[in-house]
């Protein structure tokens, strides 16, 4: 199969379902509609965190606030996308111009089919990754119930893939079935715009990669040609109109994905500052117990209170992946190692 777009048919489709694509006859109308559906879960997902806003609850509280900030955040991308969507229909048109221009080079077509070919692969396999771990995570708790029954099973304690609350009952079957189908295939729908999003950034910036490659051969081309003839003006004409395009077309990527990168940002830095607060707590226990006049009590308490000493030695973090502490000093440590690998990937290039 001739690959002839750096965008994936994964994307093409996604894009076309949620009315992005240029050219997709009542856009508006899908759009709407599901930005419509999200607003509905995002009013009861609020509901139940403040209807279930207690300490006793307080594992169960975390699970569906970090969904519920989820949501909120790709509304908000979503909503950043349709507002610039004419500049997005303006990308989609210059990278099948770029494309249509390739095709009459063997060169620049090879570079851009490479190019075309890894966008291809890190979007298919971000989709798949995606649906595999949202599937799991959403129906987790009905495949455990399922593989291992319980004899003190109620139907009264089923839940829905996505903790929201109802004002209504709806415990009972039908009603349960009917909602357990939609609140996953929302759930799906919510995680797939998100690696729709993440792989549209992924093939716009492989198609700005390949075509700056496309100029890169081209000036080795021109060098060669100066050499034997003596005359590569009207070739470096088109060069220059080439690399304006490059430049133009990285300016409109940076208008499309700049308010969702803010959102981005804005999200992942309340996430560490809720993280340095439970450090704080940590520590604050340590300070609080050493402030007691511990050296004035029995000896009996007085082991007790420096055993809690010792234990608060032991900060309150929450890590990545149990292999990292999710940290200022972390996030300092990985600026580091991405400034260390930029450079020697630019002394190899």
């Amino acid at each position: 199969m001739v690959i002839t777009s750096t965008v994936s048919p994964m994307l093409i489709i996604g894009l076309r379902f949620f009315g992005f694509w240029p050219g997709v006859s009542y856009s508006t109308i899908h759009w709407l509609s599901f930005m419509s559906s999200m607003l509905i879960i995002q009013y009861f997902q609020y509901l139940y965190i403040f209807t279930h806003l207690k300490i006793s609850e307080l594992t169960n509280l975390v699970d569906s606030l970090m969904v519920t900030l989820v949501y909120s955040l790709t509304f908000l991308k979503l909503i950043g996308l349709w507002i610039h969507r004419r500049v997005l229909h303006k990308i989609l048109v210059d990278m099948d111009n770029d494309w249509r221009e390739c095709i009459n080079v063997d060169q620049h077509l090879h570079i851009m089919t490479i190019k075309a070919n890894v966008s291809h692969f890190c979007s298919n396999v971000l989709l798949s990754i995606n649906t595999i771990g949202s599937a799991l995570y959403l129906l987790g708790d009905d495949v455990v119930r399922f593989i291992f029954p319980t004899k003190d099973y109620n139907v009264t304690i089923r839940q829905l893939p996505i903790k929201i609350q109802f004002p209504f009952e709806t415990q009972q079957s039908p009603i349960f079935e009917f909602f357990v189908v939609s609140t996953f295939l929302h759930g799906m729908l919510q995680v797939w715009s998100i690696a729709i999003l993440n792989g549209l950034i992924i093939t716009l910036v492989h198609h700005v990669s390949g075509q700056v490659d496309v100029i890169c051969q081209e000036f080795r081309n021109i060098s060669r040609t100066t050499l034997l003839y003596r005359s590569s003006l009207s070739s470096f004409g088109i060069l220059v109109k080439r690399h304006n395009r490059i430049i133009s077309f990285s300016e409109n990527i940076e208008e499309l994905f700049s308010f969702i990168a803010l959102m981005q940002v804005v999200w992942n830095t309340l996430v560490i500052c809720c993280l340095g607060f439970i450090i704080i707590l940590g520590k604050s226990i340590a300070r609080a117990t050493y402030e007691t006049p511990w050296y004035d009590m029995p000896s009996k308490q007085n082991k007790i209170i420096i055993f809690i000493l010792m234990k608060s030695q032991k900060r309150l973090a929450i890590t990545a992946g149990k292999m990292m502490d999710m940290s200022f000093e972390t996030f300092t440590s990985i600026m580091k190692a991405s400034v260390s690998y930029v450079s020697v990937l630019y002394a190899m290039l």
